[in-house]
């Protein structure tokens, strides 16, 4: 496994202004799913396994945490889902070389 130092950061917020404007972000790396969402006055970062979406998947699959809807919370939540794939990797990697049906 990659030290911290060494581990690829793939969840980037484009900006305030996007998340703002369209309430979410999502996209996918090996087999985890994640989204960052507005909920309430916070931004909320959500990861789940492939293939379904969100809103078909079982929520004991579903974890997500809350941040403040600031820079400084954008990028503690690009951090949060990016440990939430390397904490389990082999777990990710494994669901996204299963077959789909």
């Amino acid at each position: 496994m990659l030290q911290n130092s060494q581990q690829e950061k793939f969840a980037v917020i484009p900006g305030m202004t996007m998340i703002r404007a369209n309430k979410s972000y999502s996209g996918s790396h090996s087999g985890m799913q994640y989204k960052f969402r507005l909920a309430d006055d916070e931004l909320e970062a959500v990861v789940w396994p492939w293939p379904w979406c969100l809103e078909k998947t079982d929520p004991e699959g579903v974890v997500s945490a809350r941040f403040a809807l600031t820079e400084e919370g954008m990028r503690q939540a690009e951090d949060w889902v990016c440990q939430q794939y390397w904490q389990d990797h082999r777990r990710w990697d494994k669901i996204r070389q299963a077959p789909m049906w």
